[in-house]
């Protein structure tokens, strides 16, 4: 379905964005479409054409602004996208969730014991680990790392 951008429609959907916390259902293709509105807006040369680019061109930005602000809240309380949301937030949203995993995985830190004297090992992502002295313990921040000590028996988890 295409869109009949408008200045108007412009601030129809900045409006329904301020008028609630959720996300407002956009088309996936809204913000190309938006932004060839603009575009084309540029292109002729009267006063009042320049004053609705401009006005045009803010309200865009504040729409984006908007939304950008409810998808950090949407994945700051992991809760999912609305069905229908712009290929941009999608993506960003995404990547954000991605990141976020990344870093809880990474935060998370084992403690072993080390059962024996081990040289260094390479694990089999290709890490080394290691030298450890016997009755050594240890942190281990890569969850890799810690699956790789507890499977070949090198140490015993501490709590």
């Amino acid at each position: 379905m295409t869109l009949i951008l408008s200045t108007e429609l412009l601030f129809s959907k900045l409006q329904q964005e301020k008028a609630t916390g959720e996300l407002a259902p956009l088309q996936v293709d809204f913000y190309s479409q938006a932004t060839e509105f603009v575009n084309q807006l540029d292109g002729r040369d009267n006063d009042e054409n320049k004053k609705q680019q401009e006005n045009s061109k803010r309200m865009l930005a504040s729409l984006k602004e908007r939304r950008k602000q409810k998808l950090l809240m949407y994945v700051a309380y992991n809760r999912p996208l609305p069905p229908i949301v712009p290929e941009e937030e999608e993506r960003l949203y995404n990547e954000i969730r991605q990141m976020l995993n990344k870093e809880e995985q990474r935060v998370k830190i084992s403690k072993f014991k080390i059962n024996s004297d081990i040289p260094e090992v390479l694990t089999s992502q290709g890490r080394k680990i290691g030298p450890f002295k016997q009755g050594e313990v240890v942190e281990v921040s890569n969850n890799n790392d810690a699956e790789f000590i507890a499977k070949n028996k090198i140490g015993e988890t501490v709590a």
